[in-house]
């Protein structure tokens, strides 16, 4: 458990396109985060949290080596990574993707291109459930 209170805010976000990371990380700290970890894949993902732990995951769902999807899964069996919300960014529109991401634990699923105030209200909406 966390507590953004007491310890700086930390994102990680993962996403195999080196410009989305860039972008995301900026709207998170324009958002409050003070510490912003890039993830070009899932298997990257795990090595970074095993360093840093983050209090919020956005991830992108499509990407080499280990998808959003299957980092989702992996992260939800973990009993030291379980609690961190984790948000798919993702083109895929498609309802079964989606269903899929809700029902592996996934605390929301945002379409890109993500705007800046959604991707806010989204996050602040995920991270007041997860404190409450």
């Amino acid at each position: 458990m966390f507590d953004l209170e007491r310890d700086p805010p930390c994102v990680l976000v993962v996403d195999d396109i080196p410009e989305v990371r860039m972008i995301i990380g900026d709207m998170c700290r324009e958002m409050g985060f003070t510490t912003v970890i890039e993830a070009s894949d899932g298997v990257d993902a795990l090595e970074k949290l095993k360093k840093e732990r983050a209090h919020l995951i956005l991830c992108d769902h499509r990407m080499e080596r280990m998808s959003g999807l299957d980092l989702l899964s992996q992260i939800r069996n973990h009993p030291y990574l379980v609690d961190i919300p984790f948000i798919v960014m993702s083109a895929v529109s498609e309802a079964p993707v989606i269903e899929t991401a809700l029902d592996l634990g996934a605390a929301d699923y945002l379409l890109k291109p993500v705007d800046f105030g959604e991707l806010r209200d989204r996050v602040g909406e995920v991270l007041r459930r997860r404190c409450a």
